[in-house]
């Protein structure tokens, strides 16, 4: 394994990458359960991704094209079906969206489908969504998790949001948009609240976007090495590491909590993965994509496509990106570093972001 800088320490505090592992393998875990390796269409996962793709379609700007959805989703064998208008159909529904890990370093302009403006914390978790309120009629806000914390730690906070959101008169019903790390955290939340007979009826469904549902093993490869510098390290506006954070998203770890653990029966499961061509990728994941395709050349430069998929879920997407570009508006970044990390494409998050919560509400109201 080649010598990795202090520059490259700093990279690895902001994206959970190195250039310094060239191959992984996937991690041994406590116990060896057996886990499964399985087409997706052959593993109990629904395909929702026609339905899908058709409302995202419906949701682009009228370009004349209509192949401009395939530009942003890896294209279906199957033609889409005609094209039906989707409704909301769901009365008083409050969208709540979890942040990834290190997500409060950019939280100021940057959270997952946020508008892209500046603001001082905290007013984005709420300031950010207004247009998407206003063209959805729905409630949305994101919840202020810990971008440096565990699982556990989160999870605490997101239970006590989840409570409170369900006391509210005007909420009938709730859908959770958790990204990236969000996904654990947000699994911990509710597997807590289940546990102990708390959760609210209102919780409805989880969506994944680019989950570490079984982890990555770039988490396993670098933890020691985060763990051990991530309390002298505060770059951008991140808050300070509380710890395990990256434990949290080690193969070994969330093996491990799924052969316990289960989403409850009363919130259904959707999933949106991604993957991408290593030439389209962001520069600064690029490294770690290339690490992530001796396992696996699917993937998003955090994280193997089939990793990111929840038990028992729906497939929504696979969509052409890189774990970024298509939730996070690091391009449109005031600083020269963050926009120097990340792709110049300018993917439609707005619609994109429409078209789950149509997709979702659609189904649920069935």
């Amino acid at each position: 394994m080649q010598w990795i800088s202090i520059r490259h320490c700093a990279s690895l505090a902001l994206v959970l990458l190195s250039a310094g592992c060239t191959h992984l393998a996937m991690p041994a875990v406590p116990g060896d359960p057996l886990v499964v390796s399985l087409p997706f269409q052959a593993s109990g996962i629904s395909d929702g991704r026609a339905q899908f793709a058709d409302i995202f379609s419906a949701e682009l700007p009228n370009t004349g094209d209509d192949n401009e959805v395939w530009k942003w989703l890896h294209p279906l064998a199957e033609a889409l079906a005609p094209r039906a208008a989707p409704t909301i159909g769901i009365h008083g529904l409050s969208v709540l969206i979890v942040p990834g890990i290190l997500g409060d370093c950019v939280d100021g302009q940057a959270l997952p489908f946020s508008d892209g403006r500046v603001r001082v914390r905290p007013r984005n978790y709420t300031e950010a969504y207004a247009h998407l309120e206003n063209q959805l009629g729905v409630r949305v806000r994101a919840i202020e998790v810990r971008g440096r914390a565990s699982s556990q730690f989160n999870a605490a906070i997101i239970a006590r949001e989840l409570t409170l959101e369900a006391q509210k008169s005007e909420v009938h019903h709730i859908v959770l948009v958790a990204y990236s790390k969000g996904v654990p955290d947000t699994l911990v939340a509710l597997a807590a609240l289940d546990s102990t007979r708390l959760l609210p009826a209102k919780v409805r469904a989880l969506v994944s976007i680019s989950g570490v549902v079984m982890g990555t093993p770039i988490a396993d490869r670098m933890e020691w090495l985060y763990e051990n510098l991530a309390a002298k390290l505060s770059p951008l506006d991140c808050t300070a590491s509380t710890g395990g954070e990256v434990t949290s998203l080690t193969v070994r770890e969330r093996t491990t909590w799924l052969v316990r653990n289960a989403v409850p029966q009363s919130v259904k499961p959707y999933s949106v993965v991604a993957h991408i061509h290593r030439d389209a990728a962001a520069p600064a994941l690029v490294p770690s994509y290339d690490a992530l395709a001796t396992v696996n050349r699917l993937n998003d430069g955090q994280v193997l496509a089939g990793s990111m998929l929840l038990p028992n879920a729906t497939l929504l997407a696979e969509v052409k990106s890189d774990h970024w570009t298509y939730v996070l508006a690091l391009n449109r970044s005031p600083s020269l570093l963050v926009r120097s990390m990340a792709s110049p494409t300018d993917f439609p998050r707005d619609a994109f972001f429409r078209a789950i919560v149509k997709t979702v509400a659609t189904d649920l109201s069935r």
